[in-house]
């Protein structure tokens, strides 16, 4: 408790009274901050974010861009820590730097309107925490957690700086709780976040961990898909998803068997085989594995796979170091289809030459050495006709597949019939074409779970040889990098008998909508009313929250309302005494500032995406405008580099077709 010690008293040093502390527990449980007057649960966001503020956090002494700021102390109960929660207000108003926000229209909320208020929370770097925020912290993407949430409950996670072990006393995962818990109790309504986290500083967790788990690392938190770059759709996406998780290792070790950096691929995939106490049958399978080891102990990591390096050591000298047999004749080994023309066989040349593929590839994936019995068996989970299995591993010796050849030997201990694969030697050296081992990095298999997981996603995932569709799939799941969770608003148990959780949706005029509001409509805003109020008392309030949220509505005055599909007419003085918890109510009325540049997110100008990969809107991508039709296109879909200045008449492939035609 010591470091505890040091680290209250450092945080609570400018503070005059008691420091407020949260307690922080990184298990399921949330964070329950001192409940004040209204519990939090009850209210929409920019309501319960002011009450957090009010009961769980002290104002400090200093603003930020004229900005106020607050202090919360959150206690981590797994390590005892006490650490500072750095909340910003930013208030948004015509003369601000930038009062669009980015995330917004990249994640695809170009439509929302501009909220007033957004809040920065912040957990600065373990050294920072004792120091003042400043301009240059709302730019940083260096802390240990920074979410903004527009006062409407849509928000961005900024960044996340734990998932390496960052700082000493919060790691990724407790962030991420933390980061969880505190969108839960504080109610919001969605929040996005863009993966470009890495592993080991180059291999990017969105593939590694979509191969591992079929989903986001962020997607152990109900982080899904929310939207693509380059027209990659969902079902895109989750077919690349599939076609990269289900390869099988086997067919790895087959593919990779004549490159030179396939003999390390066999040794890796096998010792974690012999590792693992379950059958790892797909690469999804290998990586989960490998990710699970890499989170153990030291101790029985280095257990566990010296046990595995055993075996996998000596079948793999012996790979290196084959039992080769050399044919100064050429005609002594032959294809085998061609040897069954000289005997007597009632099945076809091309049933079993798919036979001896299946041997090479079983022996393959087990040491290039099995008996009889043991390869007949193994062999028969994919051929049905037994007669045909015997008669080739009857007449199989001395069979040249590809650079390799299968050759019977009975062991003069066991006096089992034993089949191997080893190399063709003419003349004293190897048919098989060796590659320069120049550029494999020098890698002992087994001794570093994060190098071994480090080379099969260079060498097998991103090199993967000539396979079309899993680089197809490695490209889409790249350019996947926004996802994004719902919350449900539910109210507050204690509190369903008196008080109704409506949806506010703007229903505007017929000239607004055609000449103005050209866009598909924000989402709605969450109201809590008394159970019982009337008909002018939900109007004021309906009033009141609007004006509150969004810039556009600051002198919005409602007029009518329409709660689901009862007119206001039609109630009495206790107007939602039959009403359900969630139910929408449109609203009419005037004031709407159709003037301002604030008006929506995205910004007021309609500019047109229509690029060739599919892509209809901004996505975040760096895209040119066509100089002719002013129609904006990705850079990278037209050969146009990241690094290189944009051309000074950019005419699109569509606008050059149609002036040949002239």
């Amino acid at each position: 408790m010591a470091i505890t010690t040091t680290i209250f008293e450092a945080c609570s040093k400018k503070r005059k009274g008691s420091p407020l502390i949260s307690t922080f527990n990184n298990s399921s449980s949330p964070p329950r901050p001192p409940p004040p007057p209204m519990p939090l649960h009850s209210g929409p966001f920019r309501d319960n974010i002011r009450e957090f503020l009010k009961h769980c956090a002290e104002i400090e002494d200093y603003t930020v861009c004229h900005n106020p700021v607050w202090c919360a102390l959150l206690l981590s109960d797994s390590t005892g820590v006490v650490f500072p929660l750095y909340v910003l207000e930013e208030n948004i108003h015509s003369s601000h730097p930038r009062p669009l926000c980015d995330r917004c229209r990249c994640i695809g909320w170009s439509h929302h309107f501009v909220s007033k208020r957004r809040y920065h929370l912040i957990i600065p770097k373990d050294d920072q925490w004792n120091k003042p925020l400043n301009k240059e912290s709302l730019e940083k993407n260096n802390h240990l957690l920074h979410g903004l949430i527009h006062c409407n409950g849509f928000g961005h996670l900024l960044c996340i700086n734990g998932i390496e072990a960052n700082s000493k006393f919060l790691h990724g995962k407790e962030l991420m709780n933390l980061w969880d818990h505190l969108c839960s109790i504080l109610q919001t309504r969605e929040i996005s976040v863009e993966d470009l986290s890495k592993k080991a500083g180059s291999m990017d967790l969105r593939l590694l961990h979509g191969v591992a788990y079929g989903r986001t690392w962020f997607g152990k938190w109900g982080y899904n898909f929310s939207r693509g770059s380059f027209g990659v759709t969902q079902q895109k996406y989750e077919r690349a998803i599939q076609i990269l998780s289900s390869l099988d290792v086997s067919k790895i070790i087959h593919d990779f068997i004549n490159k030179r950096q396939g003999e390390l691929v066999k040794r890796i995939i096998n010792i974690y085989r012999d590792a693992s106490e379950t059958r790892l049958v797909t690469i999804s399978d290998l990586f989960q594995f490998m990710l699970a080891l890499n989170s153990t102990p030291l101790i029985r990591r280095k257990i566990a796979l010296t046990l595995a390096a055993i075996p996998s050591k000596s079948s793999t000298h012996s790979a290196q170091q084959p039992e080769t047999c050399l044919f100064k004749d050429p005609n002594h080994h032959s294809s085998f289809s061609f040897i069954a023309k000289f005997d007597e066989s009632r099945w076809p040349a091309r049933r079993l030459d798919d036979v001896v593929r299946v041997v090479l590839t079983t022996l393959e994936a087990n040491g290039s050495k099995m008996d009889r019995q043991t390869l007949r068996d193994a062999v028969r989970q994919h051929i049905g006709d037994t007669g045909l299995i015997d008669f080739v591993i009857k007449n199989i010796d001395k069979v040249a597949v590809e650079n390799r050849f299968i050759h019977r030997v009975v062991n003069p201990v066991t006096r089992k019939l034993v089949i191997s694969l080893q190399d063709v030697v003419h003349e004293g050296k190897s048919e098989k074409k060796m590659e320069s081992h120049a550029d494999i990095p020098a890698l002992e298999p087994g001794l570093d779970v994060n190098k071994d997981l480090h080379f099969l996603y260079n060498y097998v995932l991103l090199g993967y040889p000539d396979s079309h569709s899993v680089t197809l799939a490695i490209r889409a799941i790249l350019d996947s990098k926004h996802f994004a969770k719902q919350w449900q608003f539910k109210g507050n148990n204690d509190h369903e008998d008196s008080f109704l959780g409506l949806v506010l949706r703007l229903r505007p005029s017929y000239n607004e909508l055609v000449k103005e509001l050209t866009r598909p409509l924000p989402p709605g805003e969450l109201l809590v009313v008394p159970q019982y109020a009337t008909v002018d008392e939900l109007k004021l309030m309906v009033q009141c929250a609007l004006r509150d949220t969004y810039y556009v509505m600051d002198k919005f005055a409602v007029k009518d309302v329409q709660i689901g599909k009862i007119e206001e007419k039609e109630y009495q003085d206790g107007v939602m005494c039959e009403v359900e918890q969630g139910v929408q109510v449109w609203v009419r009325g005037c004031g709407l500032d159709l003037d301002t540049k604030l008006r929506y997110q995205g910004g007021a100008d309609d500019w047109t995406v229509d690029c060739g990969c599919g892509a209809k809107d901004d996505d975040g991508e760096r895209m040119v405008a066509c100089d002719v039709c002013h129609v904006w296109q990705h850079r990278r879909c037209n050969s146009i580099k990241d690094n290189e200045a944009a051309p000074r008449m950019f005419v699109c492939c569509r606008c050059k077709n149609g002036r040949k035609k002239y």
